[in-house]
């Protein structure tokens, strides 16, 4: 029985000394075809297959790099602002930077904030330009009086201007005004019918049904998740969609490999910002693979028609009041085609999160620097500035553009056609959630409130030079009438200056 055993054990190890070589071969070849070319900017390790990037502040010249010491720190006079740099970025024509190894610059003037984007200095929330336009001032409000509300621009009005405010720019019909907010300054406008009749079943459906998937080899791919069936772009198709750059000039997959991001998808229209809670767009569709199957394409081009008809019956000023036929077959297929958007919504985001717009010359969106609603003063809204210059100038606009956000506050974007049609956006903290499954709701004063939307406080006001007056004028009187009381006395005979004669020296 021992001389069995013995045999067996020998027969073991001569076989694994045989088998156990040409297998790790094999994985030695795999792991060769599977390790990435080392591309200018990163390092790759010899026992790591995906190349790591270069950190912020510096940048990598040569190829096939094995280490961080690969990576040459940013010369002074130069900023490198992201990781995976082939080569430093020159501070521009104001900023400076007299330190090495930075990832920023310093602009020369109070109120200014570094753009990494294109390395502009622009003025930062609070500030505007002097009248000579060559510094950055505090910006000054007006102080409200009478009963004046402020608005989310920082102007007084009062009853009667809201009231026109609301029904001719910010409300999609004068039918739908309900009043304002004084505490947030924003204007209260009815939801659409179905949306208010569906309540919690609009949000049945995934919100989140496209992905932004970040390979191994840096590529973007995008994936739409329709029910059972799942897509990905065809080559180049993601150049189109995310061919911007985003806040901060960070590239979606450069950083951030093997990621997946959700992506939630804007309309730009003439009634202002759709966002999407279902269904894509047939400017989408088409970069899709032509596999799709025939009903799915056929149900979202249905969405897509519905959200067309929804956006104009929404601004119709010749339509009928909703209210009065609730219950009506009309309002009831109204409140089935509600379900797929939200126009102007406020919008909660976490941490990473793609936002997608469809654009072209005449909508796109534009970030606005002077709404109150505003929190991040560092936020770099170059790629919207480029945006507009391609809409304008370039031969082949795009028809797309992404916003990538990796820093939490509040954004305001408004509509380059129309400046009252708003998107408002809050960007949760790391760690936190939004308080109901979104990502689009209302502007409304509950989700406005429940996101912590608010308008900034510490405002600089001009002096009141009414209540000044009254003031100065009020002390000028008590000072006189304090000179007159001290005065008098010295007006009058004192009594000490009166001859007295006692009364024993006239009886004497």
């Amino acid at each position: 029985m021992l001389r069995t055993y013995s045999c067996l054990r020998c027969l073991w190890w001569l076989s694994a000394s045989v088998l156990l070589p040409p297998a790790r071969g094999n994985n030695f070849s795999q792991y060769n075809q599977e390790r990435l070319p080392c591309q200018p900017g990163f390092y790759c390790p010899v026992e790591s297959v995906t190349p790591v990037p270069c950190p912020k502040g510096t940048y990598g010249l040569t190829a096939d790099a094995v280490s961080i010491d690969s990576c040459l720190v940013c010369p002074p006079h130069h900023y490198c602002p992201r990781p995976g740099l082939s080569a430093f970025l020159p501070c521009g024509p104001e900023a400076e930077q007299p330190h090495s190894g930075q990832d920023t610059c310093i602009c020369p003037r109070e109120g200014q904030s570094f753009q990494a984007s294109d390395g502009r200095c622009y003025c930062t929330i609070g500030y505007q330009l002097s009248s000579s336009g060559d510094a950055c001032v505090h910006k000054l409000y007006d102080v409200c009086r009478d009963g004046k509300i402020r608005t989310q621009y920082g102007d007084c009005l009062d009853r009667h201007q809201w009231s026109l405010l609301c029904r001719q720019q910010v409300c999609p019909s004068a039918q739908d005004y309900q009043g304002y907010d004084g505490e947030l300054g924003l204007c209260v406008c009815r939801e659409p019918p179905g949306r208010a009749a569906c309540g919690s079943l609009c949000k049945s459906k995934a919100a989140t049904e496209l992905n932004l998937q970040c390979q191994s080899n840096r590529e973007i791919k995008l994936v739409w998740s329709n029910g059972s069936q799942v897509l990905g772009f065809s080559d180049g198709a993601q150049e189109k969609l995310f061919k911007q750059s985003v806040s901060q000039g960070t590239p979606l997959c450069k950083s951030h490999l093997h990621s997946s991001r959700p992506v939630y998808f804007v309309q730009t229209t003439e009634a202002g910002f759709l966002g999407l809670l279902s269904g894509v767009p047939k400017e989408l569709q088409q970069l899709f693979p032509v596999t799709t199957q025939q009903d799915s394409q056929s149900s979202d081009e249905e969405d897509f028609d519905f959200l067309s008809k929804l956006k104009v019956e929404n601004i119709s000023d010749e339509e009928p009041n909703f209210s009065s036929v609730r219950g009506d077959q009309h309002y009831k297929q109204e409140g089935v085609r509600s379900r797929s958007g939200v126009l102007n919504p406020t919008t909660c985001l976490h941490l990473g999160d793609v936002m997608l717009f469809t654009v072209n010359a005449h909508h796109y969106p534009q970030y606005d620097l002077d709404n109150l609603y505003n929190t991040n003063s560092d936020f770099d809204w170059g790629a919207f500035r480029r945006l507009t210059e391609e809409l304008t100038l370039s031969w082949t606009p795009p028809s797309f553009f992404s916003v990538f956000f990796d820093q939490p506050g509040v954004y305001v974007f408004t509509l380059s056609s129309n400046q009252h049609k708003h998107l408002y956006v809050r960007v949760m903290p790391a760690g936190a959630q939004c308080y109901e499954r979104g990502p689009f709701f209302p502007t409304t004063p509950l989700h406005v409130t429940r996101l912590g939307i608010r308008r900034r406080r510490n405002l600089l006001l001009r002096p009141d030079w009414l209540v000044t007056g009254g003031l100065l004028f009020g002390a000028v009187v008590i000072l006189c009438s304090c000179v007159t009381l001290l005065v008098s006395p010295h007006t009058q005979k004192h009594p000490a200056d009166y001859t007295l004669t006692a009364t024993y020296s006239t009886l004497h």
